[in-house]
């Protein structure tokens, strides 16, 4: 599974030895290849499909150079569908992997690969120094594609390392009629999601405005609301929200049946919550559940629902509450935890993930009323969480994905 990821970070040796190790490799995977084709040729072409959309997004890669009827199953979009559906969603392979990003400094940012077991613990880690897109901020997955936004340069990309697969994103569009008063700020917030009616892939920006004008430094403008479409691959601009809200990134995958969350405040004192639906592209506000003051606190998913979570400061209890049908739902107070210094986000069931005072992660199973030290430790603060998800869904436009599988033939 996480070989996937360990491409971006193999160095190249051409010495003998390593030709010799990959022509062995090359016969071997050659063999299996020849046995899977006995023992499956006999078989009506329905239940290869079944038995071949069980498989991990490794082994399809190199069955798909079996046969051509083989590569024409792997390919389709009806079996990429499949796929997402029978493998990506039931089976616990992918779900070992962890992603979590830490500040090197303000500008700098590292992407650590954390291997996890069942228990859970961390059996092995790596800094992936060769991202497509290094030092960048992460978002997703989203059936196994990842937003990258690097802030130094504002370059934006879309990134699915299991089939490695890297987009560049278009320069975002400006508002047509912003005055020359204003720029658009370096600091943003964003989302990335599927638009659940037209099944297309959607990144949205939220940014403010800097004040050319010294005597209006202090003037809140409302913020900018960018969607890209993967469809069309092209920026277009929403509108402005209906406030100069003060908003948070997210520290780990918010996307909750189509629509997106931010954390935030309305004149540094009003609390709120703030929705976008992908599909219609409308923007709520939601109060904020009547949790327990002072606290670290952040927005993460629980029992498939958007979650609030929220530390206490002093007495160090964990308050966990969900939002469904329109109202909040306190589903627990845990703890107390002296030790951490707040929640990070979620990972999968129900697990929730805090960072200590130290830096050290640890996993909270409330089902199991226990905390897990994931043996991973880095002194830096976290900048978020985000689990490793495998998928065959590609991100290219027809023109590149034709030209891709000529290569591939």
């Amino acid at each position: 599974m996480a070989l996937s990821l360990q491409r971006f970070t193999w160095a190249y040796n051409d010495s003998f030895f390593t030709q010799l190790l990959k022509r062995r490799l090359r016969n071997e995977k050659e063999r299996s290849m020849l046995i899977a084709i006995n023992k499956l040729d006999h078989l009506p072409e329905n239940l290869i499909i079944e038995i071949l959309s069980w498989l991990s997004v490794k082994d399809l890669l190199q069955y798909k150079s079996v046969c051509k009827s083989w590569y024409a199953i792997i390919s389709s979009p009806n079996f990429i569908s499949e796929h997402l559906k029978n493998y990506y969603n039931n089976n616990d392979d992918w779900r070992g992997c962890i992603l979590v990003q830490h500040y090197v400094t303000h500008a700098e940012l590292q992407l650590y690969e954390l291997l996890v077991n069942e228990t859970p613990r961390v059996l092995a880690d790596e800094v992936l120094y060769n991202i497509p897109l290094y030092s960048s901020y992460v978002c997703g997955p989203c059936d196994g594609i990842y937003y990258l936004y690097q802030y130094d340069s504002s370059d934006r990309a879309l990134w699915n390392p299991a089939i490695n697969e890297f987009k560049t994103l278009p320069k975002l569009i400006c508002k047509a009629d912003l005055p020359s008063s204003l720029t658009y700020a370096a600091n943003e917030v964003y989302g990335f999601g599927l638009d659940p009616i037209t099944r297309d892939y959607k990144v949205v920006v939220i940014k403010g405005y800097w004040s050319n004008n010294d005597e209006e430094t202090d003037v809140k403008h409302p913020l900018s609301v960018l969607v890209y479409s993967l469809s069309t691959n092209s920026w277009r601009y929403c509108g402005d929200l209906a406030k100069a809200y003060d908003l948070e990134s997210n520290k780990c995958y918010l996307n909750v049946n189509g629509c997106c969350y931010w954390f935030g405040s309305f004149e540094y004192t009003s609390e709120v919550i703030v929705s976008f639906d992908m599909s219609t592209d409308e923007f709520k506000d939601i109060h904020v559940p009547d949790y327990a003051q002072p606290s670290s606190k952040c927005l993460g998913i629980y029992d498939d629902c958007l979650a609030f979570l929220s530390l206490h400061e002093s007495e160090k209890n964990l308050e966990i509450w969900t939002w469904n049908e329109g109202s909040w739902t306190k589903k627990a107070t845990v703890g107390p935890f002296p030790d951490v210094r707040g929640p990070i986000g979620h990972w999968k069931d129900n697990r929730l993930i805090l960072q200590c005072e130290d830096g050290e992660l640890v996993i909270l199973d409330r089902d199991a009323q226990e905390v897990r030290d994931l043996s991973f430790q880095n002194e830096r603060w976290c900048g978020g969480v985000f689990a490793y998800m495998e998928s065959l869904v590609s991100i290219k436009d027809k023109t590149e994905s034709q030209q891709a599988e000529e290569v591939e033939a």
